[in-house]
């Protein structure tokens, strides 16, 4: 059987009386799609054995059923073994709890089949309303997480709804992705950690729930905070306007206790002491700016021009600034706080284009179309469940570690078989899964690494080994571009804003 238009991912826990209408609204909604419906479960309601049922009965039913510790993650977990099960052309996330009705697809799909990578149903657009969140309190609450996520990422504000939980993608986009979300947002987990998306909001109108209690706590609210932190501290690139911000003041709070302690208690000339103080504060900031602000940009050249540049300018504007407030009786500390209120001004307009300047190469691969063509021609000829290309570094989630490292080290492709059972007298039609890791390799460089996946009861062949290893060739070109830019999720940003003091 041919993989299917749309995957259907939903995430379930204790929904058993709701089951049976999601399967008929779908049904309903969607009578010539060719559509797969993949349940991750958590119940312990009975919810399972339905779930259970429906597999064996419909052929387009495809569950996970957890249990145990594999539960563990809750949510976030579930969503993100869902997408992993997933083989159509695109996914769709959605509860069971039917506040997302079921007859929106069609329109979702439609959105995606015009060029939309990212397709949301919001409730925050016009047209759109959330009268199915009880109560004023709830409601006021998920607007205020909405706000927080935009006023965060400026990545999150191409939705007005960058916490919804009804969305659909390209199933490409999120193939290689290693998704590290605390809670269920999974969507501002795809906006922030995959830019340069082209997102298209469709209004929603969030339903009463018909059976079940809602999941919403307070630790549900704990886990979003969590989340936020972590997409702000651990995903390189993003927030980078308000890193940039706490940077300067951080360099602030070592510029003038340094020139107060050289100038009052040292006796040192305030204009004398300002200048060992500016130096250690350029440091600092340099350092922290280009550690963190700009960490996805590391792979530029000119950056030690670009450094002493603006090192030069913000010391001779600082310096100027002080001097004059000096000149005016203004005292040491005032005079030091407003001069470096000038720098900073003046770095975040300089440096304002690097600021705004979002990670692109490899997020470009991601979303570029004649690299997914190339890619969805590929698996359609291996018969692959998805074929997806990496940087030639890090892991790639469910491989033993180094795995990929090995491929890129001897620049050799490999392929691997999952037995079904480790019985000597296995079943023929049990699945297992293959793989082929597969370098692309420029001259002497691998410039990306592309993964085929396979689910079935027969693996890969030599034949579809050698197949894959001269198709990936027609991807040298992009995949060396990239490379060349940088193979962090950066291209063309200045480093000089790294180096600046604010």
């Amino acid at each position: 059987m041919g993989a299917p238009l749309v995957s259907i991912v939903v995430p379930t826990r204790n929904e058993a009386d709701n089951i049976a209408p999601l399967i008929e609204r779908l049904a309903a909604a969607l009578p010539d799609v060719d559509y797969e419906l993949c349940f991750v479960d958590d119940s312990d309601d009975g919810t399972q054995d339905r779930i259970a049922a429906l597999e064996r009965e419909r052929s387009y039913v495809r569950a996970v059923l957890r249990r145990g510790a594999e539960r563990a993650g809750g949510l976030s977990t579930a969503v993100v073994t869902g997408l992993r099960l997933a083989r159509g052309r695109y996914v769709c996330v959605m509860d069971a709890d039917l506040q997302h009705p079921p007859e929106l697809i069609p329109k979702l799909l439609e959105q995606a089949a015009a060029g939309a990578d990212l397709v949301v149903a919001s409730r925050y657009v016009r047209g759109g309303e959330d009268t199915g969140l009880n109560g004023f309190a709830r409601r006021a609450v998920s607007r205020g997480a909405s706000f927080a996520a935009h006023l965060l990422f400026r990545e999150a504000r191409r939705s007005s709804d960058p916490l919804s939980g009804f969305f659909l993608c390209r199933r490409a986009l999120i193939d290689g992705i290693e998704f590290r979300p605390v809670g269920f947002k999974i969507l501002l987990e795809l906006l922030v950690c995959v830019p340069a998306l082209h997102v298209v909001d469709v209004a929603v109108t969030q339903e009463a729930r018909a059976h079940g209690s809602s999941k919403a706590s307070m630790n549900q609210g704990l886990l979003y905070l969590r989340h936020l932190r972590s997409l702000f501290l651990d995903v390189p690139g993003s927030a980078r306007r308000w890193k940039f911000g706490l940077v300067g003041l951080s360099g602030v709070a070592v510029l003038v206790p340094a020139v107060w302690a050289l100038s009052g208690p040292g006796g040192v000339n305030p204009l004398i002491a300002f200048v060992p103080a500016f130096l250690l504060s350029a440091a600092w900031n340099s350092a922290l700016n280009w550690r963190w602000t700009f960490a996805d940009q590391h792979r530029q050249s000119g950056a030690p021009r670009h450094y002493i540049d603006f090192a030069i300018l913000t010391g001779v504007l600082m310096f100027g600034g002080f001097a004059g407030l000096l000149s005016l009786h203004v005292s040491v500390v005032p005079a030091a706080l407003a001069a470096a209120a000038l720098a900073m001004a003046v770095n975040g307009f300089a440096n304002n284009a690097s600021v705004r300047r979002r990670p692109s190469a490899w997020a470009r691969i991601a979303v570029d179309r004649g690299v997914q063509a190339t890619l969805a021609s590929l698996a359609e000829r291996l018969g692959a469940d998805r074929a997806f290309v990496l940087p030639p570094r890090g892991d790639v989630p469910g491989l033993p570690g180094g795995l990929l490292a090995y491929a890129v080290g001897t620049k050799h492709p490999l392929l691997l078989s999952e037995a079904a059972s480790y019985r000597a007298q296995r079943r023929r039609n049990i699945e297992g899964l293959s793989r082929l890791i597969l370098p692309v390799v420029d001259g002497d460089t691998v410039v990306g690494v592309v993964i085929c996946e396979r689910t079935a009861p027969r693996g890969f062949t030599p034949a579809d080994f050698e197949l894959a290893t001269q198709a990936v060739s027609d991807l040298v070109g992009p995949l060396t571009e990239a490379a060349r830019l940088g193979t962090s999720l950066s291209v063309t940003s200045s480093a000089s804003a790294a180096a600046s003091t604010g």
